[in-house]
């Protein structure tokens, strides 16, 4: 079906819970899932060794396939990428990548660095252009705080990438990631809202209609 990387050189930006919920939903979907984990710190990948044997089975690897991903209809790979990735080596990442996810924190500190982070992925022109769509994402946000206004405000004006939906702070996140499942495998009543902000990035993920 597609290959999706969760990526931004700012560390604690929340990468691995989106990678992990979007590796729960697609299994639960029934699609193959590869669960590429390339951060030392092997989050995703402990968080998948905590995964229940009742649910749907993620595949876990902590290195990139040494070719193309799977372009076959039921099958999905998620990369969950490390802070710091520039130059040549964010190319050779990107390359991987038919989607691409950046996560943004409502912080001055990482406003600033996302500004630089989408410097460097414009800086490789037509490698983007050509495999790529990249959306933005507002992680980890309060409702009507100054600074989730801000970034809210920064992202609808960054230019050519679209903000796809933002994503509410609360403990949700925290449960699923300690039992190794994801959002849309709790209870359906207690994690409504999070699955109404889910909506808009599941659909932007969706493959375009030829």
């Amino acid at each position: 079906m597609t290959s999706i990387m969760v990526i931004n050189a700012k560390g604690g930006s929340g990468k691995t819970t989106i990678s992990t919920n979007l590796a729960a939903y697609y299994a639960n979907a029934g699609f193959n899932v590869t669960l590429v984990d390339l951060d030392p710190q092997n989050s995703s990948l402990n968080w998948l060794s905590s995964r229940p044997i009742t649910k749907p089975k993620i595949k876990g690897v902590s290195s990139l396939p040494p070719q193309k991903v799977s372009r076959k209809l039921n099958d999905v790979t998620i990369f969950d990428v490390p802070a710091a990735i520039y130059g040549p080596r964010l190319e050779t990442y990107i390359k991987k990548a038919r989607k691409i996810i950046i996560p943004v924190l409502p912080s001055p500190i990482d406003m600033a660095a996302a500004k630089d982070f989408l410097k460097s992925i414009r800086s490789l022109g037509s490698v983007v252009r050509n495999r790529t769509d990249i959306c933005l994402v507002a992680n980890r946000c309060r409702a009507n705080t100054n600074i989730f206004e801000e970034l809210d405000y920064y992202l609808v004006k960054e230019k050519g990438i679209r903000y796809v939906t933002a994503f509410r702070d609360n403990t949700n996140y925290i449960n699923s990631a300690r039992k190794g499942i994801g959002i849309f495998e709790m209870g359906e009543s207690m994690t409504a809202q999070d699955r109404e902000e889910w909506k808009p990035l599941l659909s932007w993920l969706k493959p375009k209609k030829k």
